[in-house]
């Protein structure tokens, strides 16, 4: 597919998504078809985050494995890191920014006194929390590669 466009008083001919801009969009889809249901149901437990990480692997190896199949050209060039490194960091921000917050919320819980440590789920909804951390940074960082991508044109 050629496309050709207006940008900045040319012309520019575009020919569709490039291998890394599949790829992305592939990894956000199965991302978000995965852990959605994690951020909607309030009862998670160890099997079920389990069952998660190793269902976004299997679909991970699917989606990647066609894309790769199909798509012709997969070379990568400076621009390809820098996006790939600006999305590093933005998931790097914001994981180092939500453990800030949730050692702080921790924090004051337990000044307050709400936190007791006989309560046996408390292991469980630390690891929901910490897991649910991770799946927003990485979900953010394919976000703004995918966004850096579109902006490169």
């Amino acid at each position: 597919m050629l496309n050709i466009i207006y940008i900045g008083g040319g012309f520019k001919m575009v020919t569709g998504l490039s291998y890394r801009e599949k790829s992305l969009y592939a990894s956000l889809a199965a991302e978000l078809f995965v852990y959605g249901p994690f951020f909607l149901h309030q009862q998670n437990s160890v099997n079920k985050v389990a069952g998660m990480i190793i269902a976004i692997i299997v679909l991970q190896i699917i989606l990647q494995s066609a894309i790769a199949a199909f798509t012709r050209n997969r070379v990568t060039d400076e621009r390809d890191r820098l996006i790939e490194l600006r999305g590093y960091r933005a998931g790097y921000l914001t994981i180092a920014s939500l453990m800030v917050v949730g050692l702080g919320m921790l924090w004051f819980h337990a000044t307050v006194g709400n936190f007791r440590l006989e309560n046996r789920m408390l292991g469980l909804h630390l690891l929901s929390v910490f897991f649910g951390m991770l799946v927003i940074s990485d979900i953010t960082k394919t976000a703004t590669q995918i966004v850096a991508y579109r902006r490169a044109l």
